[in-house]
């Protein structure tokens, strides 16, 4: 990011790549036929016991087909992926005072990605373990980058309390869960395991905001 604009314009395609993935998933919810772990049986999607991945099955948990609403998630979680690269790219501007935590950040960060559009190309219903296994590829380096990037935005003075206080809160409950899906990967997890994820994606989608609005506050 060599310029003020040019960081102001990823911060920009940032909160934009957050929007259209909100945009993207309301659109499949509506589309998604019914099921989840727990009950197959179950009618239209339920926010917290539906993973994320649920919606973009091209037959759904409960044996419909899902043809709309699995492009719209695929489509809305691969926007998703993508605007984490700004993301790791642009947090180390608010603690340059630490390259090495920096350079750092974006290195795991961009592999982070890299699994991140793995996993939504390797959908659950189709490619089974593979899916799993991208998620294993895809979750300890980020979580190393956020827990990097929480640490640089902790000490570098002033501190960005808001910033640094949304990313420790993902970080923790992204850490819990993604432990907690490896324990249980090889069967079906406690509903706890989707009710993080939502917590985590929500934490995830302040973070990128409130990091976007920062940079581009930055003179």
């Amino acid at each position: 990011m060599s310029g003020p604009s040019a960081r102001a314009r990823a911060a920009q395609a940032m909160l934009v790549a957050a929007g259209a993935f909100v945009v993207l998933f309301v659109l499949a919810v509506l589309e998604y036929p019914g099921g989840t772990d727990w009950d197959p049986r179950a009618r239209g999607h339920h926010f917290w016991l539906n993973y994320l991945c649920d919606l973009t099955r091209s037959v759904a948990l409960d044996g419909e087909p899902n043809p709309v609403g699995s492009v719209l998630a695929q489509a809305g979680t691969v926007v998703l992926a993508l605007g984490l690269l700004p993301l790791w790219w642009l947090l180390p501007l608010l603690f340059t005072s630490r390259r090495r935590l920096g350079n750092a950040v974006r290195s795991l960060g961009s592999v982070c990605v890299t699994g991140a559009v793995a996993v939504v190309l390797l959908p659950s219903d189709r490619f089974g373990s593979w899916h799993s296994a991208a998620i294993i590829f895809a979750g300890p380096p980020g979580l190393f980058a956020a827990l990097l990037g929480v640490a640089g935005l902790a000490r570098e003075k002033p501190v960005d309390r808001i910033s640094a206080a949304i990313g420790a809160a993902m970080l923790g409950v992204a850490a819990i869960d993604f432990i907690l899906y490896v324990s249980f990967i090889s069967g079906t997890g406690p509903m706890i395991v989707a009710i993080l994820e939502k917590v985590a994606l929500i934490l995830l989608l302040s973070w990128m905001v409130a990091i976007s609005i920062r940079v581009i506050r930055l003179r």
